[in-house]
């Protein structure tokens, strides 16, 4: 099929290609996968995109737009950017952009057939098997779009599974134990289950992104989630669950609390019911499978709490030593528990060593990094409603020393951003001696906080 694909491709003009490239990016603007359809098409011609995403002040551009001598067309989903390179030829032209918009939908529903949940550790474990999907389905920049069924015979490659870090906490949870992994790992988080019961698992897992000024305005955040069922009974039974407030796009009239939302995606065979409000969603769940029930990404207008507020002030001690104040709040409230909070910054670079000491939750440890000048601030199973306090004397940093800003990674179980709930779970039919878990959990992508 590889050699019919390019003699095909060799009788057909290079002006008629529809795309000349395609890449997978995070928000951070590292590109994690890149096919290239023409000989002169390298990386750098994506850099134009990646700036104009990370410089856009109300969001995310269009979903096609021209810059620099090339037109782009992306989707985001799973936290990452899909996007092509416009071919020039007259077929692009009378296509349009939408084709491929809804070309690359139907790539990144493959991808997530053949590699399950797609995170950045995926990706960047089966970069082989996204190639042969990509030279499938994108064959030298002429598009043929297929299902994952059909395509399965023609991939060679096995799936990766992305391994988790080996530093791994076991935190009581609201049903139980929850197994976390701190850091990266904890972004792509797999809540323990046991499939030795009759039980039914429904996880609200949302990630955060966001930049944050130093009197804790958020200056911008962008937080995803999903809604995922798993469950290891007998038969197909009819999931039901029903949520406190819908998942739409469209602003409800007059005064409403619940969660904005600018994208909202729902699984396959998921049915949408309760009328107007829309909060009953539906779906047939297979024993041991897991279902992503929705996807759905909050509006940018949407009051972010963040589940965390870091603030920082500066001291002089000496004329060759300063002290770095840091208190961090939380913000999700009794009965939350944060696994495990960890702030780095990189210290002023003279920095020869640290001082510190700590105030709060007792499990806490401040690391230095000679190597790097990176300071570490870790806090271990951390309670919501409570604040931990950290004051580091940076010696040989210079009395007026300070630093710019830092990454606050976390994870937090029985609390989400948007505030979503399940209220109720039913099953049909019905099945006796079922154990029903529903299980909230935030993670952070990418959360950058100013210190001054």
């Amino acid at each position: 099929m590889h050699g019919d694909h390019q003699q095909l491709t060799s009788l057909m003009p290079q002006s008629a290609k529809m795309l000349k490239a395609f890449s997978i990016s995070n928000k951070r603007g590292e590109i994690l996968f890149i096919s290239t359809f023409e000989p002169n098409m390298t990386k750098d011609a994506f850099y134009p995109f990646l700036s104009e995403i990370s410089s856009s002040p109300h969001g995310d551009p269009p979903p096609a737009f021209a810059k620099d001598e090339h037109k782009y067309v992306y989707i985001f989903r799973d936290d990452l950017y899909w996007a092509c390179i416009m071919g020039n030829g007259r077929l692009t032209e009378q296509c349009g952009h939408m084709l491929i918009t809804d070309s690359l939908c139907q790539l990144h529903r493959v991808c997530s057939t053949l590699c399950g949940t797609i995170t950045q550790h995926s990706i960047t474990s089966n970069l082989t098997l996204i190639a042969e999907v990509v030279q499938e389905t994108m064959n030298g920049g002429f598009l043929q779009m297929q299902a994952a069924d059909k395509l399965q015979s023609h991939i060679y490659s096995s799936v990766v599974t992305a391994k988790e870090s080996s530093v791994m906490t076991a935190a009581p949870g609201l049903f139980g134990m929850e197994k976390s992994a701190p850091c990266t790992a904890a972004q792509q988080s797999a809540l323990a289950v046991d499939s030795s019961k009759r039980e039914l698992y429904v996880d609200v897992v949302e990630k955060v992104w966001a930049s944050v000024a130093s009197n804790g305005t958020v200056i911008r955040a962008e937080v995803t989630g999903s809604i995922i069922a798993r469950c290891f009974l007998a038969g197909n039974p009819m999931l039901t669950i029903t949520l406190n407030s819908p998942l739409c796009t469209t602003p409800l009239e007059g005064f409403s609390t619940g969660a904005r939302m600018s994208e909202v995606e729902f699984g396959t065979g998921v049915e949408v019911a309760g009328g107007e409000t829309g909060r009953q969603l539906s779906v047939i769940i297979s024993p041991g499978h897991e279902v992503t029930i929705a996807r759905y990404t909050l509006s940018p207008d949407h009051p972010h709490l963040l589940p965390f507020n870091l603030a920082a002030s500066f001291h002089s001690l000496t004329a060759s030593d300063c002290e770095l104040r840091l208190k961090l709040t939380s913000n999700t409230g009794m009965g939350t528990l944060a696994p495990q909070v960890t702030f780095r910054a990189a210290a002023p670079p003279t920095t020869a060593a640290i001082m510190s000491r700590t105030s709060g939750p007792k499990d806490q440890n401040i690391k230095f990094s000679p190597e790097d000048k990176t300071i570490t601030w870790t806090i271990s199973q951390f309670p919501g409603g409570s604040y931990a306090q950290a004051f580091i004397r940076m010696v040989d940093a210079g009395g007026n020393a300070t630093i710019d800003s830092g990454e606050l990674d976390f994870e937090v179980s029985r609390w989400v951003c948007s505030g979503i709930r399940v209220e109720r779970v039913k099953l049909n039919p019905a099945l006796n001696n079922v154990s029903k878990w529903v299980r909230y959990l935030t993670t952070s992508d990418s959360v950058s906080v100013r210190l001054c």
